[in-house]
């Protein structure tokens, strides 16, 4: 008790100092000013790591398809990044008509003798039969989050795929991501200020702008340019002429791959659909409208914009 009394004698006296000698005081409010600003970058690492565990960038990464090592050469060779060989084995397969086999068991064949990882040859069905395909960067990917997230949760239980209401083989939801804004290890051996984006590399080798290279972006523009969901919805050309010309991708761009023989049946396999932001306010309202793209085969739903027989 006595060293308290002590501790708070010599406490009051300090402070009695302070308040008398008028000098002293502007100095610490100025120095309580200066120790909140140099506290401001703490805080703010503090917020935004307890943030960004749950963040949507967090979300969509756990899917990423990385551009890591794009136009890396190896061996004199330019190797594949993983979204090269997801993007060969779409380019090598999507854009088919039903007259290229006899029957759809024989597409299916030829997608399922592909040699998986061989550069040319790469079996489609390795990333999925059927799944969403997603084009964002870091900074637009809140505004479709809750859309992926509530459907995913409540997959064939509150939405049900047209699979299952077919009595088929339940097909499992699948998501893969391309962040545009992702960087490769690699960015800084190139002298073009654009090329040290890695994002704008993958487009270039994409777009047939490289000797011998495939025009992927061309092709699944104009395609997905003459689906149901363009007239329906009234969406702009602007935004499948971007597809086309592999420049200023829009951010969020949605593809459903679809593989199955509903949409081969429909002429239109593997790059099926594009969209370019999700309908709806609530969360439920936007997994229904990701779950009408996913349905795009039911073609008698006349409230699916997605489908021919849509009725507004």
């Amino acid at each position: 008790m006595n060293i308290l009394k002590a501790i708070g004698a010599r406490l009051t006296k300090l402070w009695r100092w302070i308040r008398e000698t008028a000098w002293v005081q502007p100095l610490l409010i100025v120095g309580s000013i200066f120790a909140v600003i140099f506290s401001i970058p703490k805080f703010t690492t503090w917020f935004s790591a307890m943030g960004g565990a749950g963040s949507s960038s967090t979300y969509f990464s756990s899917y990423k398809i990385t551009l890591e090592g794009e136009g890396a050469l190896e061996g004199g060779v330019t190797i594949d990044t993983e979204a090269d060989r997801l993007t060969r084995s779409l380019f090598d397969t999507s854009f088919v008509s039903k007259t290229d086999y006899p029957t759809y068991e024989a597409y299916r064949a030829a997608l399922t003798n592909r040699s998986e990882g061989s550069i040319g040859e790469t079996n489609p069905l390795g990333f999925g039969e059927k799944y969403f395909l997603v084009y964002l960067d870091s900074s637009t990917a809140d505004t479709i989050t809750e859309g992926f997230k509530t459907l995913q949760e409540n997959w064939n239980t509150r939405f049900e795929t047209i699979e299952k209401k077919n009595g088929e083989d339940e097909l499992p939801f699948r998501l893969k991501t391309i962040f545009t804004d992702e960087t490769s290890s690699n960015d800084d051996d190139f002298e073009l200020e654009e090329d040290k984006v890695a994002f704008n590399r993958y487009l270039e080798k994409w777009s047939g702008a490289l000797p011998g290279g495939a025009d992927f972006f061309s092709q699944a523009g104009g395609r997905l340019e003459d689906t149901p969901y363009k007239l329906n919805a009234s969406i702009s050309a602007s935004y499948y002429q971007h597809i086309t010309e592999a420049a200023n991708i829009d951010k969020p761009t949605i593809f459903l791959v679809d593989f199955t023989e509903a949409a081969y049946d429909l002429g239109r396999p593997g790059v099926s659909e594009a969209a370019f932001s999700i309908d709806g306010t609530a969360a439920y309202d936007k997994a229904d409208f990701l779950l009408d793209m996913w349905n795009h085969t039911e073609i008698t739903d006349t409230a699916n914009k997605f489908t021919e027989n849509y009725q507004k």
